[in-house]
């Protein structure tokens, strides 16, 4: 089953999904299966995805993301006349697709290196490929409860002459599980995340004259994310059924412009 997973992710690369927050965990083997409902600048959509990571050991591991997005709805306003019109965008396919490592050098510190594909018909934004780079670290504050931190890189390649600005991130992550059975894998797990980005250069638009390239698109603003999951034993493996919360975009003051609400399954494979 490992060496299917793993042939999977490398596989993966024809295919294209979408980015969530994921928490800062160590190197493990699952499979994962997603559905949400998103919300985003007054456009509602809905996605169904896989995930999954492989580890042959505590110290690598290789993972890929992917989402196809099934239907996507504007909800157009005027307040003056009091229209309301549903738009159907007609946006659907795959997302973008991101596939990666983690690397722990010593216990509970890594490095997360990432890829980042563009989409392909599923989603009208994110359409540069980025290079990530995050490093990391981990700790137990008890058998139950461990904390995580990262710092993280991206930057874009040029695409048809647009040269996306470079990113900065900040993240931090709690793993706290109750009723945990550790030799089953059962109970129930907490997860949170948060999450505060921001664009440390201007994009350029390279068809311009050098004096009009300049984009003013520098931004800060943070995400944040919230997993409830109860495990249960399938056999000699675990299963996870989890609800989750995620604000996908807001500002440094606080005010949220994007929501994500959905479940999915999760196999624990080691």
């Amino acid at each position: 089953m490992r060496i299917v997973l793993f042939l999977f992710l490398v596989l993966g690369t024809v295919a294209f999904g979408r980015e969530s927050i994921s928490v800062i965990r160590p190197a493990s083997s699952y499979v994962q299966l997603n559905m949400l409902a998103e919300l985003r600048d007054d456009v509602y959509s809905a996605d169904a995805g896989i995930a999954g990571e492989f580890a042959p050991c505590n110290c690598f591991a290789v993972y890929g993301d992917l989402s196809y997005r099934l239907v996507s709805y504007e909800w157009d306003t005027e307040l003056h006349d009091q229209i309301h019109e549903m738009v159907n965008l007609q946006v659907n396919g795959f997302n973008e697709f991101y596939v990666g490592a983690k690397i722990f050098p010593v216990p509970y510190f890594g490095i997360d290196v990432s890829w980042r594909f563009p989409p392909v018909g599923g989603s009208k934004t994110n359409r540069f490929h980025r290079l990530g780079v995050s490093p990391f670290g981990l700790y137990p504050l008890s058998k139950r409860l461990t904390l995580g931190a990262a710092v993280e890189y991206y930057t874009f390649l040029e695409d048809d002459h647009f040269q996306a600005g470079d990113e900065l991130g900040l993240k931090g992550s709690m793993t706290w599980k109750l009723a945990w059975n550790e030799k089953k894998k059962t109970g129930w797990q907490l997860d949170y995340v948060f999450l505060y980005r921001w664009r440390v250069q201007e994009s350029e638009n390279l068809n311009l004259d050098k004096l009009y390239q300049k984009m003013d698109d520098l931004y800060r603003g943070f995400r944040l994310r919230l997993d409830g999951t109860r495990y249960i034993s399938i056999g000699t493996k675990s299963l996870g059924i989890a609800l989750f919360y995620e604000m996908n975009r807001g500002n440094l003051f606080g005010v949220e412009t994007g929501h994500s609400l959905g479940m999915y399954a999760k196999f624990l494979l080691g």
